[in-house]
């Protein structure tokens, strides 16, 4: 795991308060207004990930912790099969990165790897969910 010194020298911490705006915005907590088609509109990739278990329309509005919190809170309604879930979330990515020209550039243009984890203090804590930094990685490099 990199160091949260080197974030924005040797990686992009995508975390909502890692020391890049850029990593700040590839978060999945940041707010970034998406149109998901049939799904609708939501404040961030947070609340659309718990929406798509939960079905709660708050969670449309929500960014950030709060979004986490209340989807922790409520029941999951909706499961869906194997795969199916990452894939929503990889489209939901997508959308919202080609809906930012101003961030795609920047994003497009950045060269140093991504990685994903929590600054705790003096603590370091790996994130999980590998395969979001490995979808952005992929993106960023088409």
């Amino acid at each position: 795991m990199n160091s949260p010194e080197n974030d924005g020298i040797t990686h992009i911490n995508v975390y909502s308060k890692g020391k890049t705006e850029l990593g700040r915005w590839l978060s999945n907590f940041a707010f970034t207004p998406v149109y998901l088609g049939n799904y609708g509109h939501f404040a961030s990739i947070e609340g659309y990930w718990y929406w798509l278990t939960r079905q709660d329309e708050r969670l449309r509005h929500l960014h950030g912790f709060a979004a986490k919190k209340l989807g922790r809170e409520l029941p999951a309604v909706k499961e869906y099969e194997d795969g199916h879930f990452k894939d929503l979330i990889e489209s939901a990515i997508e959308v919202k990165i080609d809906s930012y020209p101003d961030k795609q550039e920047e994003f497009f243009n950045s060269t140093l790897p991504l990685d994903h984890y929590y600054v705790f203090g003096d603590k370091v804590v790996d994130a999980g969910h590998r395969w979001i930094i490995d979808y952005l990685e992929e993106i960023r490099n088409e």
